[in-house]
Protein backbone atom coordinates (compact mmCIF):
# COMPACT_ATOMS: atom_id res chain seq x y z
CA UNK A 1 0.00 0.00 0.00
CA UNK A 2 1.15 3.47 -0.81
CA UNK A 3 0.76 6.18 1.80
CA UNK A 4 -1.84 8.79 0.90
CA UNK A 5 -0.06 11.51 2.90
CA UNK A 6 1.55 14.10 0.70
CA UNK A 7 5.12 15.11 1.25
CA UNK A 8 5.72 18.80 1.97
CA UNK A 9 6.90 20.73 -1.07
CA UNK A 10 10.66 20.97 -1.42
CA UNK A 11 10.43 24.79 -1.44
CA UNK A 12 8.68 24.74 1.93
CA UNK A 13 11.36 22.50 3.44
CA UNK A 14 14.09 24.78 2.11
CA UNK A 15 12.32 27.82 3.53
CA UNK A 16 11.99 26.23 6.98
CA UNK A 17 15.65 25.23 6.95
CA UNK A 18 16.66 28.71 5.86
CA UNK A 19 14.60 30.29 8.65
CA UNK A 20 16.15 27.92 11.19
CA UNK A 21 19.68 28.78 10.06
CA UNK A 22 18.81 32.46 10.10
CA UNK A 23 17.56 32.27 13.68
CA UNK A 24 20.68 30.41 14.78
CA UNK A 25 22.93 32.94 13.04
CA UNK A 26 21.01 35.85 14.57
CA UNK A 27 21.32 34.35 18.04
CA UNK A 28 25.05 33.74 17.60
CA UNK A 29 25.70 37.25 16.32
CA UNK A 30 23.61 38.76 19.13
CA UNK A 31 25.57 36.78 21.72
CA UNK A 32 28.92 37.89 20.30
CA UNK A 33 27.83 41.53 20.06
CA UNK A 34 26.49 41.61 23.61
CA UNK A 35 29.57 39.81 24.93
CA UNK A 36 31.92 42.30 23.28
CA UNK A 37 29.97 45.32 24.50
CA UNK A 38 29.91 43.86 28.00
CA UNK A 39 33.68 43.32 27.95
CA UNK A 40 34.35 46.89 26.86
CA UNK A 41 31.88 48.29 29.37
CA UNK A 42 33.51 46.29 32.17
CA UNK A 43 36.97 47.43 31.06
CA UNK A 44 35.95 51.08 31.03
CA UNK A 45 34.13 50.69 34.33
CA UNK A 46 37.20 49.22 36.04
CA UNK A 47 39.45 52.06 34.84
CA UNK A 48 37.48 55.31 34.65
CA UNK A 49 35.25 54.96 37.71
CA UNK A 50 37.94 53.84 40.20
CA UNK A 51 40.29 56.52 38.84
CA UNK A 52 37.69 59.21 39.41
CA UNK A 53 36.99 57.86 42.89
CA UNK A 54 40.68 57.84 43.82
CA UNK A 55 41.18 61.43 42.64
CA UNK A 56 38.23 62.56 44.75
CA UNK A 57 39.68 60.80 47.79
CA UNK A 58 43.09 62.33 47.05
CA UNK A 59 41.56 65.79 47.46
CA UNK A 60 40.38 64.84 50.94
CA UNK A 61 43.68 63.17 51.90
CA UNK A 62 45.79 66.10 50.71
CA UNK A 63 43.57 68.49 52.68
CA UNK A 64 44.15 66.42 55.82
CA UNK A 65 47.91 66.56 55.21
CA UNK A 66 47.92 70.31 54.66
CA UNK A 67 45.77 70.94 57.73
CA UNK A 68 48.01 68.76 59.92
CA UNK A 69 51.10 70.55 58.62
CA UNK A 70 49.59 73.90 59.59
CA UNK A 71 48.71 72.64 63.06
CA UNK A 72 52.42 72.08 63.78
CA UNK A 73 52.78 75.83 64.33
CA UNK A 74 50.05 75.72 66.98
CA UNK A 75 51.80 73.17 69.21
CA UNK A 76 52.36 74.55 72.72
CA UNK A 77 55.02 72.09 73.78
CA UNK A 78 57.12 69.22 72.49
CA UNK A 79 54.60 66.55 73.52
CA UNK A 80 51.84 68.25 71.56
CA UNK A 81 54.25 68.69 68.65
CA UNK A 82 54.92 64.93 68.63
CA UNK A 83 51.19 64.13 68.59
CA UNK A 84 50.53 66.49 65.70
CA UNK A 85 53.58 65.18 63.84
CA UNK A 86 52.30 61.61 64.19
CA UNK A 87 48.95 62.70 62.75
CA UNK A 88 50.73 64.45 59.92
CA UNK A 89 52.76 61.35 59.10
CA UNK A 90 49.63 59.18 59.04
CA UNK A 91 47.79 61.65 56.82
CA UNK A 92 50.76 62.01 54.51
CA UNK A 93 51.21 58.25 54.20
CA UNK A 94 47.53 57.87 53.31
CA UNK A 95 47.94 60.56 50.66
CA UNK A 96 51.04 58.90 49.21
CA UNK A 97 49.26 55.55 49.09
CA UNK A 98 46.42 57.23 47.21
CA UNK A 99 48.86 58.74 44.73
CA UNK A 100 50.37 55.31 44.16
CA UNK A 101 46.93 53.92 43.36
CA UNK A 102 46.24 56.74 40.89
CA UNK A 103 49.62 56.43 39.17
CA UNK A 104 49.70 52.66 39.33
CA UNK A 105 51.96 52.51 36.26
CA UNK A 106 54.46 54.95 37.72
CA UNK A 107 55.22 58.52 36.68
CA UNK A 108 53.34 59.51 33.51
CA UNK A 109 55.17 60.25 30.29
CA UNK A 110 55.63 63.81 29.03
CA UNK A 111 52.43 65.02 27.43
CA UNK A 112 50.28 62.48 29.23
CA UNK A 113 46.90 63.70 30.48
CA UNK A 114 47.88 62.90 34.08
CA UNK A 115 51.22 64.71 33.93
CA UNK A 116 49.91 68.03 35.41
CA UNK A 117 48.58 66.25 38.50
CA UNK A 118 51.85 64.38 38.94
CA UNK A 119 53.90 67.57 38.70
CA UNK A 120 51.60 69.39 41.13
CA UNK A 121 51.94 66.52 43.61
CA UNK A 122 55.74 66.54 43.29
CA UNK A 123 55.90 70.32 43.77
CA UNK A 124 53.76 70.14 46.89
CA UNK A 125 55.85 67.30 48.28
CA UNK A 126 59.04 69.33 47.82
CA UNK A 127 57.51 72.44 49.38
CA UNK A 128 56.16 70.41 52.29
CA UNK A 129 59.60 68.96 52.99
CA UNK A 130 61.14 72.45 53.08
CA UNK A 131 58.39 73.61 55.43
CA UNK A 132 58.89 70.64 57.77
CA UNK A 133 62.63 71.30 57.82
CA UNK A 134 62.02 74.84 59.06
CA UNK A 135 59.66 73.52 61.76
CA UNK A 136 62.15 70.85 62.83
CA UNK A 137 64.87 73.48 63.21
CA UNK A 138 62.62 75.55 65.44
CA UNK A 139 62.24 78.41 62.94
CA UNK A 140 58.55 78.94 63.51
CA UNK A 141 58.45 82.50 62.18
CA UNK A 142 60.17 81.49 58.96
CA UNK A 143 57.96 78.40 58.73
CA UNK A 144 54.82 80.53 59.13
CA UNK A 145 55.99 82.95 56.43
CA UNK A 146 56.88 80.06 54.14
CA UNK A 147 53.48 78.46 54.71
CA UNK A 148 51.60 81.66 53.91
CA UNK A 149 53.74 82.81 50.99
CA UNK A 150 54.63 79.57 49.20
CA UNK A 151 53.15 76.40 50.65
CA UNK A 152 49.55 77.63 50.51
CA UNK A 153 49.73 78.76 46.87
CA UNK A 154 51.42 75.50 45.87
CA UNK A 155 48.71 73.56 47.68
CA UNK A 156 46.00 75.58 45.92
CA UNK A 157 47.57 74.70 42.59
CA UNK A 158 47.72 71.05 43.69
CA UNK A 159 43.99 71.03 44.48
CA UNK A 160 43.23 72.81 41.21
CA UNK A 161 44.94 69.99 39.32
CA UNK A 162 42.94 67.46 41.30
CA UNK A 163 39.68 69.13 40.25
CA UNK A 164 40.81 69.27 36.62
CA UNK A 165 41.72 65.58 36.69
CA UNK A 166 38.35 64.61 38.18
CA UNK A 167 36.56 66.67 35.51
CA UNK A 168 38.66 65.05 32.78
CA UNK A 169 37.91 61.56 34.03
CA UNK A 170 34.21 62.36 34.32
CA UNK A 171 34.08 63.71 30.75
CA UNK A 172 36.02 60.68 29.51
CA UNK A 173 33.53 58.36 31.21
CA UNK A 174 30.62 60.26 29.63
CA UNK A 175 32.27 60.12 26.21
CA UNK A 176 32.86 56.38 26.51
CA UNK A 177 29.28 55.86 27.66
CA UNK A 178 28.06 57.77 24.60
CA UNK A 179 30.21 55.68 22.29
CA UNK A 180 28.93 52.45 23.84
CA UNK A 181 25.33 53.64 23.50
CA UNK A 182 25.90 54.54 19.84
CA UNK A 183 27.48 51.15 19.19
CA UNK A 184 24.61 49.40 20.94
CA UNK A 185 22.07 51.25 18.76
CA UNK A 186 24.01 50.45 15.58
CA UNK A 187 24.33 46.79 16.51
CA UNK A 188 20.65 46.70 17.45
CA UNK A 189 19.74 47.91 13.98
CA UNK A 190 21.99 45.30 12.42
CA UNK A 191 20.44 42.52 14.50
CA UNK A 192 16.93 43.70 13.68
CA UNK A 193 17.82 43.70 10.00
CA UNK A 194 19.33 40.23 10.25
CA UNK A 195 16.40 38.83 12.20
CA UNK A 196 13.72 40.58 10.15
CA UNK A 197 14.74 39.39 6.70
CA UNK A 198 11.95 36.75 6.55
CA UNK A 199 9.34 39.50 6.97
CA UNK A 200 11.06 41.58 4.29
CA UNK A 201 11.18 38.56 2.00
CA UNK A 202 7.49 37.89 2.61
CA UNK A 203 6.57 41.48 1.84
CA UNK A 204 8.67 41.33 -1.32
CA UNK A 205 6.93 38.14 -2.39
CA UNK A 206 3.51 39.67 -1.71
CA UNK A 207 4.39 42.73 -3.76
CA UNK A 208 5.81 40.54 -6.55
CA UNK A 209 2.70 38.33 -6.57
CA UNK A 210 0.51 41.42 -6.57
CA UNK A 211 2.36 42.89 -9.55
CA UNK A 212 2.33 39.58 -11.42
CA UNK A 213 -1.35 39.09 -10.60
CA UNK A 214 -2.13 42.58 -11.88
CA UNK A 215 -0.22 41.93 -15.10
CA UNK A 216 -1.94 38.56 -15.53
CA UNK A 217 -5.38 40.08 -14.96
CA UNK A 218 -4.61 42.81 -17.45
CA UNK A 219 -3.46 40.26 -19.99
CA UNK A 220 -6.57 38.13 -19.48
CA UNK A 221 -8.75 41.20 -19.78
CA UNK A 222 -7.00 42.08 -23.04
CA UNK A 223 -7.52 38.55 -24.38
CA UNK A 224 -11.22 38.65 -23.48
CA UNK A 225 -11.56 41.99 -25.27
CA UNK A 226 -9.92 40.55 -28.38
CA UNK A 227 -12.23 37.51 -28.33
CA UNK A 228 -15.28 39.76 -28.07
CA UNK A 229 -14.10 41.74 -31.09
CA UNK A 230 -13.57 38.55 -33.08
CA UNK A 231 -17.06 37.27 -32.20
CA UNK A 232 -18.60 40.56 -33.19
CA UNK A 233 -16.81 40.53 -36.51
CA UNK A 234 -17.97 36.96 -37.24
CA UNK A 235 -21.61 37.81 -36.53
CA UNK A 236 -21.51 40.48 -39.18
Amino acid sequence: MHSTAKRPPRFLLMLVGLLLCSNLATGLVAYLVIERLDERYSRELTTAVPGLHEVMLLAQDSTNTHRAAGNLLLARDEAEMNVIMARLQDARQTELDRITEIFIKGPPQAGDAQEPLWLASSNYNQALQEYLLLVANGKKDEALAYRLDKLRSIFDSYQSRQREESIRLNLEALRTSGELSAQAKARKGMLLGLGGWPLAAMLFMLVAFGVLGGLLWRQLHHIESEEKKLRTDREF
